[in-house]
C-alpha cells in the first residue's frame, strides 16, 4: 500500500471542506482510509491545519491524560484523537491496552521507537542490568502473603476461586503490613483493577447504599418469607411512589447475596389443592352451559371447593352449595381434610331442606374426584337431582363459585 505524505492528506482534507463533494468521493479519489480521513476532518474542523502539520508533543502525562480521558468520557477512539488533536489511532488503541495491563505507570516509562527485535536489549537496559545486584527473587515474602490472604479468605477453597472484590478487599486490608507491589505479583489481580476496587471502598455509591436499607427493611418486615423476584415487585413499586429510578432484579439480587438475605420459610413451591385426578368414576355432560339466569330458586345450583390457609399456617378446606336465581349460599362444610365424607355433607344437607318444587333441578360441579364418586351420584338421585360438569379446566361454568372464593379470600 503506497504511504501518503502529509500535504497529500491536508490537501484532500481542505478540499472536503471548502468544496461541495462528499467524504466518500474525496477518500477514493487520493487512497485514503475511511477510518484515518475522518479522524482529520474533525481535527481540521476543532483546531485547524496545525496539529495536522506539527502534531503535540507525546509525553508520559500526554498519555496519561489521554487515555483517562477517554476511559471517563467513554469516548470512542476516533473522539478522543479529534478532542486531543492527535493523529495516530493506533497508538491510542496501544496506550490503552498498556494501561489496562500494567497500570498508569507504564504509560509514564514508555519510550518512543520501536522494540528491539529478536530478544536484542538496549544499551541502556543492557547498563541497568550489569549495575543492578543479582539477587533471587523474594519467596518468602511471597508465601507469607499468600498465607495471610489464605488465612483473610477462610471460605474460599483457593485464590483461583476467589473473585477480584474479594482479593482487593484483601490487598487494601494488607497493604499497611506489606508493599503493594510485592502484593499485586504475589496475588492474581491486576494494579487497575485494585485501583478500582479501592476507589469503591473509599467511595461507597449512596444510591446502593440507600437501596441496601430499603432491601433490609422490607425483608424483615415481610419476615423472610419474600425472595428476590416478590421482594423486587415490592421494591420497584416503592420507588415508583417515591420517584426514583427503579432498579433491576440483577441488582437486587446481587446486593441480596452479599448482605446474605435469603428466603429459607418457603423453600419449595407449595402444592396447590387439586381435586381432579383423571377419569376415576362416571363423567356427566355439561348442562348449565354458562345460562345462570333463573327467576327459580333451586332450579340451578353450583358447587365447588377452595383452599384456604387459617392464621396458624394450616390448610382448611371448604366447600358450597350456591343457588343461581337467589344468589344465597344454601349449604357449606369446612374441613382439614378434603375426604369424601367433606364433599357429602353440604349435598346431605340439602336434601334435608330440599321441598317438592315440580321442575327440574341442576346441580353443577367440576370434575372432582369427589363428584365422580358413586355415593355422590347415589345422593343426586334421591333427591331427583340432575348432575352437571364442566369440561376438564374449564372454570367458566362454575364462575359464580370462584366469584364466592375470590371475594371471601
Amino acid at each position: 500500500m503506497t504511504k501518503i505524505s502529509v500535504k497529500t492528506k491536508l490537501k484532500a482534507v481542505e478540499e472536503y471542506a471548502n468544496g461541495n463533494v462528499t467524504l466518500a468521493s474525496v477518500r477514493h479519489k487520493y487512497g485514503i482510509a475511511e477510518h484515518d480521513f475522518q479522524i482529520w476532518v474533525g481535527i481540521y474542523a476543532r483546531f485547524g491545519k496545525g496539529p495536522l502539520l506539527n502534531p503535540p508533543k507525546v509525553t508520559g502525562d500526554f498519555r496519561l491524560n489521554l487515555v483517562k480521558w477517554k476511559q471517563e468520557n467513554l469516548a470512542s477512539i476516533s473522539e478522543t484523537c479529534i478532542h486531543f488533536g492527535y493523529r495516530s489511532p493506533g497508538s491510542v488503541y496501544q496506550w490503552e491496552c498498556l494501561y489496562n495491563k500494567q497500570g498508569p505507570q507504564a504509560l509514564l516509562r514508555l519510550r518512543r521507537g520501536r522494540k528491539p527485535k529478536n530478544g536484542q536489549t538496549t544499551r541502556q537496559e543492557s547498563r541497568q542490568a550489569s549495575s543492578a545486584p543479582k539477587t533471587e527473587p523474594n519467596l518468602t515474602k511471597r508465601k507469607l502473603i499468600v498465607k495471610d490472604t489464605t488465612r483473610c479468605l477462610k471460605k474460599i477453597d483457593s485464590l483461583e476461586k476467589a473473585s477480584k472484590k474479594e482479593l482487593a478487599q484483601v490487598i487494601y486490608d494488607l497493604k499497611a503490613k506489606y508493599l503493594l507491589k510485592d502484593l499485586i505479583d504475589a496475588l492474581p489481580i491486576s494494579l487497575s483493577t485494585y485501583q478500582y476496587w479501592q476507589n469503591r471502598f473509599e467511595h461507597p455509591d449512596e444510591d446502593e447504599e440507600e437501596l441496601k436499607a430499603v432491601i433490609k427493611g422490607l425483608f424483615n418486615y415481610f419476615q423472610a418469607e419474600y425472595g428476590v423476584r416478590r421482594l423486587s415487585t415490592q421494591i420497584r413499586d416503592y420507588y415508583r411512589l417515591i420517584g426514583k429510578k427503579t432498579p433491576n432484579h440483577k441488582r437486587i439480587q446481587r446486593l441480596m447475596h452479599e448482605m446474605g438475605l435469603k428466603c429459607i420459610k418457603y423453600n419449595r413451591r407449595v402444592r396447590k389443592y387439586d381435586s381432579s385426578k383423571g377419569p376415576n368414576g362416571k363423567k356427566a355432560k355439561n348442562k348449565l352451559n354458562r345460562r345462570f339466569m333463573s327467576n327459580r330458586k333451586y332450579q340451578k345450583m353450583v358447587c365447588d371447593i377452595t383452599e384456604l390457609k387459617a392464621h396458624d399456617g394450616r390448610k382448611v378446606y371448604l366447600e358450597i352449595i350456591k343457588d343461581l336465581a337467589t344468589n344465597q349460599l344454601l349449604t357449606w362444610s369446612v374441613s382439614q381434610h378434603p375426604n369424601l365424607q367433606f364433599a357429602l355433607d353440604p349435598l346431605q344437607q340439602l336434601l334435608k331442606q330440599l321441598p317438592h318444587t315440580g321442575y327440574q333441578l341442576t346441580l353443577h360441579t367440576d370434575q372432582g374426584w369427589h363428584y365422580q364418586h358413586r355415593a355422590w351420584r347415589k345422593l343426586l338421585r334421591q333427591g331427583n337431582i340432575r348432575q352437571s360438569m364442566s369440561h376438564r379446566a374449564t372454570c367458566l361454568d362454575n364462575a359464580a363459585c370462584e366469584t364466592v372464593f375470590s371475594k371471601l379470600k
